[in-house]
């Protein structure tokens, strides 16, 4: 994703352009993998010196709910955003001791949607994540 789309993105979603909003943007599309918000601040915080942590707070949760990030609670002591334009649907692998995150690259669409079939509820949203340790961790 370029920075015109980025700022297409935030202009059809009516957000209000900021360079915060399209830095934590560009931070996001570039991880590959969700961040927390400490670590979309720790990125940012060189090139937008008045940004502090509340304002990236404040900005991925307008974001989440304008639709352009997911947020995921791999863990009780934070959450974590990733970009949703541009990407296709999937699921994550999360080591226990070290908190690495990894995409799933096998699909569970037959899953999810017998469970939509079976259910009497209007399903919204849901979290498919695998809790494991990673190859180094298991090696400790």
């Amino acid at each position: 994703m370029t920075q015109k789309n980025i700022t297409q993105l935030l202009k059809e979603n009516n957000i209000k352009l900021t360079n915060g909003r399209k830095k934590i943007m560009t931070v996001l599309e570039e991880a590959k993998k969700p961040l927390s918000p400490s670590e979309v601040f720790s990125k940012i915080r060189l090139s937008l010196p008045k940004a502090n942590l509340t304002t990236v707070y404040r900005n991925l949760e307008l974001l989440r709910l304008k639709g352009l990030v997911k947020r995921f609670s791999f863990n009780k002591e934070s959450y974590y955003y990733e970009l949703v334009p541009d990407r296709p649907h999937h699921h994550h692998i999360i080591c226990r001791r070290c908190g690495k995150v990894e995409d799933s690259k096998i699909l569970a669409k037959e899953f999810i949607e017998r469970v939509v079939r079976a259910s009497k509820f209007k399903i919204e949203d849901h979290n498919f994540d695998f809790f494991g340790l990673c190859r180094p961790c298991q090696a400790k």
